[in-house]
């Protein structure tokens, strides 16, 4: 039952108490962690080098404004004596920081779920002493694997509550699925001596650590506030509990809190109710404690213990990392003029650039092709960092890293989960870093990042997010320092170019340092012991592999460029780079030693840390890289570094990325009266469907690594207009991930294959209904006739709703028209209202239990259908299989007549029917009255009589669409207590994600069908709406939304108190539906065949016209389209011209014919009212 925490006792050392279903676990240092059974009640992460995170309780004397942590971490305070003791029964420490002896000791209830945490304070000094106790632990509830795993998914479903009659907290985990054990934790302060004050508490983590801050000196800590009293639904939720002691010289004061779980509120409060009297925790205290002596006289404790190494070098801005509850000295900023951007940062020269849409925190460049942030000290000297992290996912096909403001990310090959190089944090709030870049001056002692992090000086820096790169600049210590992260164009490597200037007229003798913490793997640590650590004798060279994983044979490797310069010194043991109970923000190795010690091998926590020292002469400029990677010879890691160790390479190789990206962006350009849209479409939105979805499969807020099959399939059409080829392949590629029974792997993990097979309804239909739109757009009809195979395995069991396997290829091979015959074949199922069934959930996959008797019935999935028959029955034609054709036409129209006969709901569409037989997106429903979806399918799809497509968008407009808030919602109500169980959508809590927030993917499909609908005003106004960078205007804007303005976020929170708040940007469907519904919703283009373009604008009157720039993807030809309405009327093509010359203008759309002549060719086309329109007074 407690498997997982007795492992981790055993590999970081500890004591684990336990009795029945309850443990808790403590280090030597003061961390550790609580569980209940396989749940794991607080986060812990079992690191045994950093070790700094767990349950904690800081120590704050209020007139002397100083505080430590009651024990040696969180934050790296050492005490002046500390020690341990533990018993069968009891776990304790001890320790004397500035004439206050603190005592915690830990034991558990005999009768209850509960430990009790006592602790004893004891005033050493001359003189009285207030003392703030505050407690800290963050809240899982869940098991540890699936909490590690992804962190924010994990927080989403956990509710806080305060019980101010029993000075408790409780958080509460709402089920994802039925039958799922219920657990809810409380947290309470159980009773101490009488001179007590009013008790304060917290549950928002964010409120608590603060951005720029962190656990060793959190905001609650070094600001003088009083604990916020946030509770609710918090999306990560912490339990924190102060009381203030008031102690004369020589008293001695004890309190005691409580921690627990129960399977019910009620109980959870009886128990801890329990423990409100101070009699009944020394009984039990007594009892655990026997006649064991925890603890002789405080003068016998030795004053060694605890004590930090000798440091010979100090960071540079001292406060900022090593002593980091100290402020900052205070540093003047730089000044900003107007608010176009217009910024002089210190030391940056002329650098007066101005920036589009500057928001207080970063703009636009001019040229829109990166994103600049401009990061300034406030007055105490912390860097006045986004609410979030801004981050660049920067990926080639098989490799890639995350990049965010402060140079923190996760590195992978060939797999962004599956085998991650460096780790992937998941924390919002701290940003951790697993990989550092740092310069130490060696002739003053002091050493500082070259990134805004982990150790940042009190200057300002700039950033710069382009495309496959990212930029970091600033100016201290006399240097101007300048990196570029970024990957090979094709080959599996990061390059990090760093640009040294010394701008003083004395010598500087340095060294840069690389630092990863190496994986290898899904998680930190978890292939720590089958690593092993050489140097290459050839290129000196750090290389590591794990032969205990599905990716052995693979190396990975770290390397200086150019290596034959300088002396390169090493190390692979993260215990000696960072220290014991150290930090990136402040590594031990800097602190101490000349030189890396070289140490290599097994056994060791593994790291990559190289050290290349250099001097630089007063005027003098540099540039040295790093190279970090993975090859799967030796050979081939030579080959990679031999390239970049050659003069220049690296700066070429950082060229050649740039201007690849611009080669592959510049395929659509537009120019609009709404430059917010035009700077998505003309590079960002690509770029992150590109670059995060189908290459990386990895992003700050989720890490699948991943295909998903209607995931990347739908990305890969949204950039028909790009790279027509690549949809091909995914196309194809999908294709082979079909069973021979025609469903599909709900997604797969390449390149080993493994995947899940499940019930879902619609995955396999995107297949056809993508595979139809390709070839209508290119022309390309031949796609349907290259053969694939199908995979084998063995099909779901009666009940078994998912299973993860590892199919086979069989050996059944059949065309791609075949593949698609046998996803609708399969799919063309009924319900007893005719329509089909949902099985294990459709497009929204949270719905995961409507229909898992297999009775159930989706509306939305009927209108999808609808349309990929009709799109799909042409391609029957063409295939002269005229049985099919015939079959599906017959389908399509029963379906047309359920779906408007049963579908119908009065006003609106309904949503689905449960297996139950109860209708589900109702006026009649108590939750989900009204989902978006079916509504705009219904548009979409054509099936619906023009008069209610009119009405069920009306009925969007009134209750799902709020422009004051910025929203489209998905549904309405949100689900919260309704006796029907839709699935884990219900878990999550009310407004997030699908339950009730806006689901940027669907919102996009409202507005393709208002656009469809002729409503052009407000489909143009509700597009910009959903642009990030509309999002985040001002500093208020961005205060309230928090994600990147340059990446489009997957959803946005449509409740209190998180109204309008961005939820997971990058990696995200809804980049590429934004490219399609911009193009082809508003702009009115559509291939046609791949021999032409159709034209049929659906802007707004106040639009005076807009410029589309669209060049062939094999060059062939350039189409300069100019679009006027000169008239105010944009509602009609009235006029075209090609190159000077009438054009033609079919069923309200201009034609224009596509041209392989290298030519750049212009068109005119005016929009007016036309004539006709007049006559009937059409308005």
């Amino acid at each position: 039952m407690h498997a997982d925490l007795i492992q981790h006792a055993k590999a970081v050392g500890g004591h684990v108490l336990v009795r029945g279903r309850y443990a808790t676990f403590l280090t030597a240092a003061g961390t550790g962690y609580s569980a209940w059974g396989d749940l794991a009640l607080t986060r812990w992460s079992a690191d045994p080098v950093e070790d700094n995170d767990g349950f904690f309780f800081y120590l704050r004397d209020l007139d002397r404004g100083i505080f430590w942590p009651l024990g040696q971490q969180p934050a790296l305070k050492p005490a002046e004596c500390y020690e341990t003791r533990f018993t069968a029964s009891v776990a304790a420490l001890r320790q004397i920081n500035d004439d206050i002896e603190a005592r915690l000791e830990i034991c558990l209830t005999p009768d209850a779920d509960l430990e009790l945490r006592r602790v004893t304070l004891r005033n050493l000094g001359k003189g009285p002493r207030r003392i703030e106790v505050t407690s800290y632990a963050e809240v899982v509830i869940n098991t540890w694997a699936a909490d590690a795993a992804h962190p924010a998914f994990s927080k989403l479903f956990v509710q806080t509550e305060w019980v101010a009659g029993q000075r408790a907290l409780l958080a509460g985990r709402r089920p994802r699925a039925q039958g799922e054990a219920i657990c809810w934790l409380v947290h309470a302060f159980a009773g101490g001596d009488e001179n007590t004050k009013p008790l304060q508490y917290e549950t928002d983590r964010v409120q608590f650590i603060g951005r720029r801050y962190s656990l060793a000196a959190p905001r609650a800590l070094i600001e003088k506030e009083p604990l916020s009293g946030t509770v609710g639904n918090v999306l990560d939720p912490i339990v924190s509990l102060r009381q203030v002691m008031e102690l004369a010289a020589g008293s001695e004061v004890q309190m005691t809190f409580l921690l627990g779980a129960a399977p019910d509120r009620e109980t959870a409060l009886e128990a801890a109710a329990r423990y409100a009297s101070a009699a009944r925790i020394e009984a039990v205290f007594q009892a655990a404690i026997g006649t064991a002596r925890l603890f002789g006289p405080a003068d016998g404790l030795s004053t060694d213990r605890g004590r930090k190494p000798v440091r010979h070098y100090v960071c540079a801005v001292e406060a900022g990392a090593c002593a980091s509850q100290d402020s900052l000295p205070p540093y003047g900023s730089g000044s900003r003029e107007g608010n176009e951007g217009c910024w002089q940062g210190d030391g940056f020269g002329s650098d007066t650039e101005p920036l589009q849409f500057w928001n207080g925190y970063g703009g636009f460049s001019a040229s829109g092709d990166e994103y600049v942030i401009r990061l300034e000290p406030d007055a105490s000297g912390r860097l006045r960092l986004p609410p979030r992290p801004w981050v660049n996912v920067i990926a080639n096909p098989q490799f890639g890293f995350l990049a965010s403001e402060t140079g923190a990310g996760s590195t992978w090959s060939q797999n962004s989960r599956e085998n991650r190089l460096t780790p992937w944090y998941n924390d919002p709030v701290l940003d951790p870093h697993g990989e550092g870049l740092y310069l130490r001056d060696e002739d003053h002692n002091q050493f500082w990042s070259l990134t805004p992090g982990p150790v940042p000086q009190a200057v300002p820096y700039e950033i710069r997010h382009g495309f496959g790169y990212s930029h970091y600049r600033h100016v201290s210590q006399g240097l101007q320092q300048e990196v570029w992260l970024f990957t090979a164009r094709e080959e599996p490597v990061k390059l990090i170019l760093i640009r040294l200037h010394n701008r003083q007229r004395r010598s500087r003798h340095l060294s840069l340092f690389t630092y990863a913490r190496l994986v290898l793997g899904v998680l930190p640590g978890g292939h720590a012991a089958e690593l092993a650590i050489e140097q290459d004798g050839a290129t000196g060279a750090l290389l590591a592999e794990n032969r205990n994983r599905e990716f052995s044979g693979r190396i990975a490797f770290a390397a200086a460029s150019p290596t034959d310069s300088v002396p390169i010194h090493i190390s692979g043991d993260r215990t000696a780079f960072i220290g014991k109970h150290g930090s990136p923000a402040c590594p031990e190795a800097l602190c101490r030693d000349k030189i890396l010690d070289g140490r290599l091998g097994t056994g060791l926590d593994p790291c990559f840390a190289l050290q290349v020292t250099l001097r630089l002469e007063p005027g003098a400029a540099m540039e040295r890289a790093f190279l970090i990677g993975e090859a799967d010879s030796r050979d081939e890691v030579r080959r990679l570094i031999g390239r970049y160790s050659e003069d220049g390479a690296v700066a070429a190789a950082l060229a050649e990325v740039r201007k690849s990206w611009r080669d592959r962006l510049i395929a659509v350009q537009i120019q609009t009266p709404s430059p917010s849209l035009d700077l998505m479409i003309n590079g960002w939105a690509a770029y992150q469907t590109l670059s995060c979805r189908l290459w990386g499969r990895s992003a700050f807020y989720q890490s699948g690594g991943a295909f998903g099959f209607r995931d990347q399939l739908q990305d890969a059409v949204a950039l028909i207009y790009h790279d027509p080829a690549l949809t091909r392949r995914q196309l194809l590629l999908h294709a082979a991930h079909q069973f021979i029974e025609g469903d599909v792997l709900h997604w797969w993990h390449p390149p080993v294959g493994y995947g899940i097979r499940t019930r879902f309804s619609d995955d396999l239909l995107w297949l056809p209904y993508l595979a139809a739109f390709y070839s209508r757009a290119t022309g390309d009809w031949s796609v349907f006739g290259e053969p694939v195979r199908f995979l084998q395995a063995r099909e779901l069991e009666p009940g078994e709703d998912e299973a993860f396997l590892r199919p086979e290829e069989s050996r059944q091979t059949a065309s791609l028209y075949e593949h698609c015959c046998r996803a609708l074949d399969r799919s063309l199922t009924q319900g007893v209202h005719g329509l089909p069934l949902m099985g294990g959930g459709d497009w929204n996959d949270g719905m995961n239990r409507v229909g898992r008797e297999g009775r159930g019935e989706s509306v939305w999935l009927g209108f999808f259908l609808y349309a990929i028959l009709g799109d799909f029955i042409p391609v029957c034609g063409r295939n002269s299989d005229y049985n099919r054709a015939r079959r599906y036409a017959a389908f399509r129209s029963h379906l047309a007549e359920a779906l408007n006969e049963q579908g119908w709901d009065g006003e609106w569409y309904r949503r689905a029917w449960y297996d139950n037989g109860k209708v589900l997106g109702s006026e009649t429903s108590d939750e989900c009255r009204i989902d978006a979806l079916a509504q705009a399918w219904a548009v979409m799809s054509r099936a619906a009589p023009w008069v209610r497509a009119e009405a069920a968008m009306d009925a969007v407009e009134r209750l799902l669409i709020s422009e004051p808030e910025g929203l489209i919602r998905l549904l309405a109500p949100p689900f919260e207590n309704t006796p029907d169980d839709p699935g884990y959508i219900k878990g999550y809590v009310a407004g997030v994600r699908e339950n009730g927030g806006q689901y940027t993917h669907a919102a996009l499909w409202v507005v393709r069908a208002l656009a469809e609908l002729g409503r052009r005003d407000q489909a143009v106004r509700l597009l910009e709406m959903l642009s990030p960078v509309n999002h985040t205007l001002t500093p208020e804007a961005v205060a309230v939304y928090q994600l990147e303005p340059f990446s489009v976020a997957a959803d946005v929170y449509g409740a209190e108190p998180h109204i309008g708040r961005g939820g997971w940007s990058g990696y995200t469907g809804s980049a590429g539906w934004l490219l399609r519904v911009t193009l082809e919703s508003i702009l009115g283009l559509e291939l046609v065949e791949g021999h032409a373009l159709r034209l049929r604008p659906c802007i707004p009157d106040d639009w005076p016209g807009f410029h589309l720039r669209y060049q062939l993807p094999d060059g062939g030809a350039t189409y300069e389209i100019t679009v006027c309405s000169p008239e105010g009327c944009a509602k009609r093509v009235v006029a075209v011209e090609i190159d000077e010359r009438p054009g033609r203008i079919e069923y309200g759309a201009a034609c224009i014919p596509l041209f392989h002549d290298g030519h750049v060719h212009q068109v005119q086309v005016t929009l007016a009212e036309a004539a006709q329109d007049t006559a009937a007074g059409i308005s």
